[in-house]
């Protein structure tokens, strides 16, 4: 054991602190063509730099600077209105594929499924507190629609800047929430129909202004629905007992409350008034930003860039291949409702189609690569311990309630498999984004139909995982996705990570996936449920 008057006597002594490096700096460098505004999809992008001499490249501490423009298709500020928030994980989403090259040989590569990949492997690796913090401030990797929306819309507002305004006490009257005023009986103004059964309110215009464009922004989950007695033509109606909680979004028009606290049919007819009162919010909730360009910070989810070490010598080469112009814009996005994502037609003229719901563009594009001054490397071999995700896909039969068997080949060196379910629609369908693996149902009145799962298993190795095989079942009144939800989190071990992994609520609202560690090795692997 060292002793507190073993001082150090020696300048080699020292080098432990920085490990025997000095002059750490980024470099930067820029693409090999233009990458803004209508030339971003025109082709692959290429960053080129070369190491030599004492300098070495250290990869994990390298990113991509990107700077985004997200705005009404004129060029105006977006609102809340527009149903429009910046993707979870946007700067993946505007890629296909991507290579690495070391001198002119490829080193790492990810053939398709950019999105998929960088959020799994994102979602594996970082713990809750990154993901929150530096992950939502860098690359917009909040669960919550709400939250993201907030950065770029001109009226944003979180829950955690509403408690600060007090409004009939704790309360926001209709008008404040942006329905006609509330006077007036009969059908001569917005109606809010309760179904008890199952516990649905259905905002419609009836004889009144016409209504917000989205009702699941003025009545996030959490938030408190309630009804106000007031005198109408037949007398008070005071049919609430007590303040309802919003527990799920329907669609743009209708909310889900908890059942049991409203007597019977509030009717249309006028004579009830509504609010909302909010529920206590999380602490950690980021202020609204409210700007329209914005700058991201990205890794792309290649293995060469887990290497910790600095590397010696080399020509580098990363090479990125966008989506296609049809479509780059609509991967930036996550829109709420139809026809919210329709795509401005920039590639000729650069202006967009009448009638386009959004524009996005790209600034700059940038490389920062972090360098250091080290011990030269003129002789020297050594191994890359390169750890690469790959993904695969296979489609299921729409409503068939059988079990179904699908069969993948993967490499024998794979030692982990993640199996996660995503709506077919992702990605040419911006309500379905291709980074969070949610399922919409065909009518679109349902958003996690991926939580119906019944029956799970994968078979790999002559082993079947989980065993017995996975049961979970989320219905109303139950759930039971717990147990897959906290393995996924020990196998990957965040489970005992300092920063802890996502939340179980997290978790869903980024779509379910089922991650196994696998220590052994075999070619084929089978996947049922």
């Amino acid at each position: 054991m060292a002793s507190i008057f073993d001082l150090k006597t020696s300048v080699e002594e020292l080098s432990s602190a920085n490990e025997g490096m000095s002059r750490m700096e980024y470099d930067q460098h820029p693409p090999t063509r233009d990458i803004t505004t209508t030339n971003f999809p025109n082709g692959a992008i290429h960053f080129r730099w070369q190491i030599s001499g004492q300098k070495r490249w250290i990869p994990s501490r390298s990113y991509l600077r990107v700077r985004c423009r997200l705005t009404k298709a004129d060029g105006t500020q977006l609102d809340s209105g527009d149903n429009i928030a910046p993707n979870m994980g946007l700067c993946a989403s505007l890629f296909q594929s991507a290579e690495f090259r070391i001198n002119d040989k490829t080193v790492s590569r990810i053939s398709d499924f950019m999105p998929q990949v960088d959020a799994i492997e994102t979602r594996l690796s970082k713990s809750r507190s990154w993901l929150n913090g530096v992950g939502s401030a860098v690359n917009f990797w909040d669960s919550d629609y709400k939250v993201r929306q907030s950065a770029v819309v001109g009226d944003g507002l979180l829950i955690k800047e509403l408690t600060n305004i007090s409004i009939a006490g704790t309360e926001f009257t209709r008008t404040d929430l942006g329905f006609d005023a509330a006077g007036g009986a009969g059908n001569d103004r917005n109606a809010a129909v309760y179904t008890e059964a199952t516990g649905r309110v259905v905002f419609s215009q009836n004889g009144g202004a016409a209504l917000p464009l989205d009702v699941r922004i003025l009545f996030p989950i959490g938030s408190y629905f309630s009804y106000i007695a007031i005198q109408g033509a037949a007398g008070t109606d005071n049919r609430l007992k007590r303040p309802a909680r919003v527990v799920s979004h329907i669609n743009d028009t209708t909310i889900q409350l908890e059942t049991g606290v409203i007597g019977a049919d509030v009717g249309t007819d006028g004579r009830t008034d509504w609010v909302k009162t909010l529920a206590t919010p999380n602490s950690d909730v980021n202020v609204a930003r409210k700007v329209a360009e914005f700058e991201l910070i990205w890794q792309p989810p290649l293995s060469i860039f887990k290497i910790g070490q600095a590397l010696p010598s080399m020509k580098a080469e990363l090479v990125l291949n966008p989506q296609t112009a049809s479509v780059y814009q609509k991967y930036a996005i996550q829109a709420l409702t139809s026809g919210a994502d329709k795509i401005p037609n920039t590639a000729t003229t650069g202006a967009p189609t009448a009638g386009s719901n959004f524009l996005f563009n790209i600034v700059d594009m940038y490389m920062y690569c972090n360098t250091v001054e080290g011990p030269r490397a003129d002789d020297i071999t050594y191994l890359l311990d390169l750890e690469q995700t790959n993904c695969q896909s296979e489609q299921f039969s729409a409503n068939q309630q059988s079990f179904q068997q699908k069969n993948f080949d993967i490499s024998p060196s794979t030692y982990a498999i993640s199996c996660a379910y995503q709506d077919a629609r992702s990605g040419s369908d911006a309500r379905n984004s291709a980074s969070i693996f949610k399922v919409s149902n065909a009518a679109r009145t349902a958003n996690s139909e991926e939580q119906k799962l019944e029956r799970f298993f994968i078979n790999y190795a002559g082993m079947n995982l989980p065993s017995p095989d996975a049961d979970p079942n989320f219905t109303p009144l139950i759930d039971y996705t717990t147990q897959r939800y906290a393995e996924s989190q020990i196998y990957s071990g965040a489970m005992f990570d300092t920063g802890g992994g996502e939340s179980l609520d997290e978790w869903h609202n980024r779509g379910s996936y089922y991650y196994f560690a696998w220590p052994r090795k075999l070619s084929h692997c089978v996947c049922a449920c």
